[in-house]
């Protein structure tokens, strides 16, 4: 394929094989048209009935309670529908890694693919009634904070019911690029953190949680779909992305 196309696929080395902007490029183009060809297929089969395999991307606390959810209902009405479901919360090579969805919380920075955002996440400040105790009449911004790399660093970005902003910046008690490792903290008692209300509305109900500020919310995140390019799309994963997409609907 190199000699027919003139260009370097890959680059070969003693210790591994890797492609090269040119092989990547090829790849994304390939799996377009197998993906594409798959379409063609289920536009002219007798058989309506879904069948394959979807090859799905979603962040880790997502993909292990509301996505999982509304995928195994899914694979319950279409039984002959199997999913291949891997979790990352770090940003991903799309043609490289082969899947057919990647779910995503926050933005997606690569324009090369087609991306549909299924609903914003609204972010609030949480800790336990007895870390409030404990500091009570503390400033906000002098608490012991529990905060998420990806997200909040050390500076804390806050917005009031008209929009304007509250900044500041802290230093952690403890970070962590993982959201149950900060909700566990925070659970225990050792800091305030910025949890998405769908993670801890149990929590804040039951009273295990407060709600610190009422008056003030983080910014939403976007929770987005970003699908390869191309015309056509195997009837499965379209048929998917419209599950998921109702099931934000309905969840978040």
């Amino acid at each position: 394929m190199e000699s027919r196309l003139g260009v370097v696929l890959v680059r070969r080395t003693t210790h591994d094989v890797t492609l090269t902007p040119d092989g990547l490029a090829l790849l994304a183009d390939a799996r377009r048209m197998i993906g594409e060809w798959e379409a063609i297929e289920d536009r002219h089969s007798e058989d309506d009935a879904l069948k394959g395999t979807i090859r799905v991307i979603a962040p880790v606390a997502l993909g292990q309670s509301l996505f999982i959810r509304a995928s195994a209902q899914f694979m319950k009405d279409h039984p002959n529908i199997t999913i291949d479901w891997r979790l990352r919360d770090d940003p991903i090579r799309f043609a490289e890694e082969g899947c057919d969805c990647w779910l995503k919380v926050g933005p997606v920075q690569d324009e090369t693919l087609v991306v549909r955002e299924l609903a914003r996440v609204e972010r609030l400040v949480v800790g336990t009634p007895e870390c409030l105790a404990r500091h009570a009449g503390i400033d906000l911004e002098t608490m012991p904070w529990l905060t998420l790399g990806p997200f909040e660093g050390n500076r804390i970005g806050l917005f009031d019911e008209r929009e304007t902003p509250q900044t500041f910046s802290v230093t952690p008690k403890m970070a962590s690029d993982n959201i149950f490792a900060v909700y566990e903290a925070a659970m225990q008692g050792v800091g305030i953190a910025i949890m998405p209300h769908w993670f801890v509305a149990a929590d804040l109900e039951e009273g295990r949680l407060v709600d610190v500020k009422p008056a003030l919310r983080a910014a939403r995140l976007p929770v987005n779909l970003a699908l390869a390019s191309g015309t056509r799309r195997p009837a499965r994963v379209e048929q998917f992305c419209h599950a998921v997409q109702s099931w934000c609907d309905a969840q978040l």
